[in-house]
């Protein structure tokens, strides 16, 4: 692949995953930031469903049904690095 493909394929996958944050945010009202029932903090809570998502791709591999799980990964690293802004 020449790099203007490699490229425009980086563009179009960051392009895809700033969407999916956004409308996943918005779906479920801002709750990575704001501590669970279990009075967890948010980096405690993003920590524990990148490990979840480690361990599923680690256990089950990457197919089209686990697919998902490297998106979801992709995310909670980029809400990983939004929370250290607020600290």
């Amino acid at each position: 692949m020449r790099i203007e493909e490699v490229n425009e394929l980086i563009e179009s996958e960051c392009d895809k995953v700033k969407q999916e944050l956004i409308q996943k945010n918005v779906d479920y009202n801002n709750s990575l930031y704001r501590p669970n029932m279990f009075n967890q903090n948010p980096i405690e809570g993003i920590k524990a469903r990148i490990s979840d998502k480690i361990n599923r791709i680690a256990s089950k591999g990457i197919d089209d049904k686990t697919e998902d799980s490297v998106g979801d990964l992709i995310g909670y690293l980029i809400h990983l690095k939004i929370v250290f802004l607020f600290l």
